[in-house]
Order: C-alpha cells, then sequence, then structure tokens
C-alpha cells in the first residue's frame, strides 16, 4: 500500500472531522428531541400536580356535598312519580300567571348514576312571572332543578316566550 501524499492526508483528516461533526449533530438533534419530550412531560406533571393540589384543597367542600347528596338524594319511588312531578310543574306555573303553550309529560332517563324525571314545558309571560315560576319549581332538596332555559323576547314585548326543561333526580334502585 502506498503512502499517501500530504494533500490526501488533509482531505482524509477533512472527511473524518466532517463525519464526526455530522455524527456530532445527529447526536445533538436526537438529544435536544429527548430534551424537548421530557420538559413536556415535566411541564405535564407540574399541570397534574397543581391540579391534585387545587382538588385536595376543596376536599373539604366536596366531602359536604357528598353528605347532604347522602342525606337527601332519594330513590326512586315505587308509585311513578310523574304525575306528582308534573302537577306541582304546573300549579307553579298557574300561580306565577304563567301561560303555558305546551308540555311534555315528565319522562325517566336512567344512568349509571341517577334517575331523572325530565320535562318540557312551553310557556309565555312576563319575566318577573318567568323569576317568580323559577323560584317557586327549583327545590334541591327534593331533587327537582332546571336543567335547561331558553327565554326569547314574543311577539308582544314585554311578554316571553320560554323552553324549559325541568328534572327530577332519584338515586338508581340498582346500586
Amino acid at each position: 500500500m502506498r503512502t499517501l501524499t500530504g494533500h490526501e492526508k488533509k482531505l482524509t483528516f477533512f472527511l473524518v472531522a466532517a463525519l464526526v461533526v455530522g455524527a456530532h449533530l445527529i447526536l445533538l438533534k436526537f438529544a435536544l428531541q429527548l430534551d424537548r419530550s421530557n420538559r413536556r412531560q415535566l411541564a405535564q406533571a407540574e399541570e397534574e400536580l397543581t391540579e391534585a393540589r387545587f382538588w385536595m384543597g376543596q376536599r373539604e367542600q366536596w366531602h359536604e356535598r357528598i353528605d347532604w347528596l347522602e342525606t337527601r338524594f332519594r330513590p326512586v319511588p315505587e308509585q311513578n312519580p310523574a304525575p306528582a312531578f308534573q302537577k306541582i310543574l304546573q300549579s307553579a306555573a298557574t300561580s306565577a300567571s304563567l301561560n303555558v303553550e305546551e308540555q311534555k309529560p315528565p319522562t325517566p332517563k336512567t344512568t349509571s348514576r341517577y334517575v331523572e324525571y325530565v320535562s318540557r314545558m312551553k310557556m309565555n309571560g312576563s319575566l318577573s312571572q318567568f323569576l317568580d315560576w323559577l323560584v317557586k319549581v327549583y327545590r334541591p332538596e327534593d331533587g327537582i332543578a332546571v336543567t335547561s332555559l331558553n327565554l326569547k323576547i314574543g311577539p308582544e314585548p314585554p311578554k316571553m316566550v320560554g323552553e324549559v326543561g325541568i328534572g327530577q333526580f332519584f338515586q338508581p334502585n340498582n346500586p
């Protein structure tokens, strides 16, 4: 084998140096990607830790709410609660002087956590009449809540047209 000339030695040196620099840059690129990935994971873990600390701070309030639900969240009665619920809604609308245009009878909606009897009503009247009705209907101790409310100005202002969804919630019978 012949010996390399000075020029060939320089070219070989530059080739090896270029290969070392190229390999170094590729390794640096992978190291930076790994660093970015680790920083993202660290930021996500910090967010989760902050959220967990927030919920731990809320622990007492949630225990109070759980206790409230356990004492007031009744099971579904043996008799169908829909007629009594509908009567409550109609009498509240009558006493608030609201005109009930349409009412769908309460239908049960069952989930693993609750049974909800939902009634949909379309009524018209003034804003103060709607507010009076809402105050009479909303009964958290009986599991009754307004689940949807859509008020629009009616054809004869200040009369309003409202579409309301009211639900009565019960514990499911199958634990």
